[in-house]
């Protein structure tokens, strides 16, 4: 629809809109668009720009052998990163320029035939990750026990071996186990002759029950006391924190404390406490994070000591790959800068600069992420402006001079209503606001449109030692307006991921993913389908088919082939199959007979150095998808991406 509005502008005809006009593909299947917003990817989550990766790992043997995790959830499949590293939108009415556009001389331009628009009109900017898009959960650290005190006995006093009577029991101060349990503890030395030391017994086998739950500050005590018609009182003293103690920052001091405190309840309970101390070590604002408990002013009460060593507050990254359509240079080259905890309460600005060997694309983002509690909910705005123009003069279009540029404004906050080191389930909420134009020529405006989207998301991610399984869904309402023609499409989606990583054997990680798009009616370019190039469907060129509902399916199998001396791959093997399907809603025909995709090859992941990374694919297509009989077949299609973090 938007294909034939184009053509109906270059032959001379009523100019309409393209809601979200660019340059897609040559006959061949060459996409000349450029593959999506940098502001929907963060691109220094990873060594590979291109693929945003989550971690996985939760013990410390899993964590080479689960190198290559789960990555955070976006509508083109990123491929595991060589290292483990495990994880919106509406506004104002904008106000373009008033500018009077040169018409443009039709007639000086030969225009291709309608037939073959088709294959060249795509969308400039597909939006690789629609996933609210705060930073993903780092690699969780290897478990460091809590250093916690040791119990002292009581020393057995004058009269232990003095004997009487017990008729019965009694413990008082217990708020975590039922009277059946407290009860069954203390039975065998209840109606009959005991000594003192023997009562001892059963404070401890109290003791022992907060033990084994893990309360290791919890304790059953014998006061001093005058025993009356055989009862005897046992009180129990529930663990609790006096204070927490952070050593080692200044700024992040509430920081670091609240988030402790949420795992230092009453009674305290060692392994909640040594969760929230794993979960602050991934924190990126931390290069390392050490506690210890000691005994404090009273029985029952605990000083926390908590060492911290921040991170550099300035850290940043560059990569290669060519993972860009052809028409606006397939070379893209990516620097992205970082600067942590600005104001002193965790929170993050980061910008990014992204453009390829031809500057016919460049896509800029300026961002700022807060905290906004100890849960870490947290808030994140952006700023991503965007442009691209024809660079491949092979391209039949090349001589109309098409450009065009975007400005996206998003909104985004993840709330964590459960997160552990093993589990995390979150919700998710954002506006986008978004400005399109296009033009032809020497001026003339073929497309001025804005897109507001809300969406809703829900995420989920459970690790194991030999494998993980992530999980998450968006729902997208949106509003798309033309300033060319008096047009306007409201539309609904719905996104959803799913991805599964196992450890077959500790040399071979599989990894399977899954991406489903569903749209209740026709989508603006923005918001549509993309398969077809390295970060999707290999053996394909980027973008090299799109459509409002779509589905993919990723299988790789990575092969360690060599190690360093610590242990970690320097060369892994990861032979892959994968495959993709795109279709139009309502009564909008395809964009071409042959929707389905479909390729195999083999990649090469090297890590020299731990920051450091590279991968080399080569793919071959196993589905035939040339416009016309005469076209050329397309052979094996070879990707690259190297990443370096600093």
């Amino acid at each position: 629809m938007r294909q034939r509005r184009l053509w109906a502008v270059v032959s001379g005809l009523a100019l309409a809109s393209l809601s979200e006009v660019a340059i897609a593909a040559m006959p061949d299947g060459y996409p000349v668009s450029p593959t999506g917003d940098a502001g929907d990817l963060p691109v220094a989550e990873t060594p590979e720009m291109a693929r945003s990766q989550a971690s996985l790992l939760s013990e410390e043997s899993s964590a080479e052998s689960l190198e290559n995790a789960v990555s955070p959830i976006s509508t083109v499949p990123p491929r595991p990163s060589p290292e483990l590293a495990l994880q919106p939108q509406f506004s104002p009415h904008a106000v373009q320029d008033s500018v009077t556009a040169p018409r443009l001389d039709t007639a000086a331009i030969a225009p291709p035939p309608p037939a073959d628009i088709e294959a060249w009109l795509a969308q400039v900017d597909p939006g690789r990750d629609r996933f609210p898009d705060d930073a993903p959960p780092a690699p969780l650290p290897p478990e460091a026990p809590l250093d916690t005190p040791r119990p002292t006995p009581l020393p057995s006093g004058p009269g232990s071996d003095v004997s009487f009577f017990v008729a019965d029991i009694q413990v008082t101060g217990s708020t975590r186990f039922d009277d059946i349990t407290l009860e069954g503890a203390v039975a065998p030395f209840e109606e009959r002759t005991v000594t003192l030391a023997e009562l001892q017994q059963a404070a401890d086998a109290i003791t022992q029950l907060y033990l084994n739950e893990g309360y290791i500050t919890s304790r059953a005590i014998l006061n001093t006391q005058t025993v009356v018609d055989g009862v005897v009182q046992i009180q129990v003293i529930e663990g609790s924190l006096e204070a927490i103690e952070v050593e080692g920052t200044e700024r992040l001091q509430a920081y670091v404390r609240d988030r402790v405190a949420l795992g230092a309840g009453t009674p305290l309970n060692q392994a909640d406490l040594e969760d929230r101390l794993r979960l602050l070590r991934g924190d990126v604002l931390f290069e390392s994070v050490e506690a210890s408990l000691r005994a404090g002013s009273d029985v029952g009460k605990s000083l926390l000591i908590v060492r911290v060593v921040e991170a550099r507050p300035l850290q940043g990254s560059i990569s290669s790959d060519n993972y860009s359509p052809s028409s606006v240079g397939d070379v893209r080259f990516t620097g992205r800068l970082e600067y942590l905890n600005p104001a002193g309460f965790g929170d993050r600005i980061f910008a990014s600069a992204s453009w390829t060997d031809t500057q016919g694309s460049k896509v800029y983002e300026l961002g700022y992420s807060v905290p906004l509690n100890p849960r870490d909910g947290t808030l994140t705005l952006r700023l991503n402006p965007n442009e691209f123009r024809i660079t491949d003069s092979s391209q039949p279009i090349f001589g109309l001079n098409v450009r065009g540029e975007t400005d996206i404004y998003e909104l985004s906050f993840r709330q964590p209503l459960h997160r552990t080191p093993r589990d995390e389930f979150a919700l998710s909420a954002g506006l986008r606001y978004r400005t399109g134009s296009t033009l032809v020529g020497d001026g003339f405006i073929t497309n001025a449109s804005r897109t507001t989207i809300f969406s809703f998301g829900q995420d989920y991610i459970h690790r194991g030692i030999k494998g993980a399984i992530s999980a998450r869904s968006q729902f997208r309402l949106g509003r798309d307006v033309s300033d060319v023609v008096n047009f306007e499409n409201t539309f609904l989606s719905w996104i959803g991921q799913i991805q599964r990583v196992q450890l077959l054997t500790p040399d071979n990680l599989l990894v399977i993913q899954g991406d489903v798009q569903l749209a209740s009616t026709n989508l603006p370019g923005s918001e549509q389908f993309f398969i077809g190039g390295g970060p999707s469907v290999r053996g394909y060129a980027q973008n090299q088919r799109f459509g409002d509902n779509g589905i993919r399916l990723s299988i790789e199998d990575q092969i360690t082939l060599t190690r360093n001396d610590v242990g970690k791959a320097l060369f892994r093997l990861t032979p892959f199959l994968e495959g993709g399907y795109v279709w139009n809603s309502g009564n909008a025909a395809n964009v071409a007979d042959n929707n389905f995709l479909l390729g195999t090859g083999f990649g090469l992941l090297v890590t020299p150095l731990p920051d450091l990374s590279a991968r080399f694919d080569l793919a071959i297509p196993l589905v035939d998808v040339r416009e016309l009989a005469t076209d050329p077949v397309r052979g094996a299609r070879f990707y690259f991406s190297v990443g370096y973090q600093f």
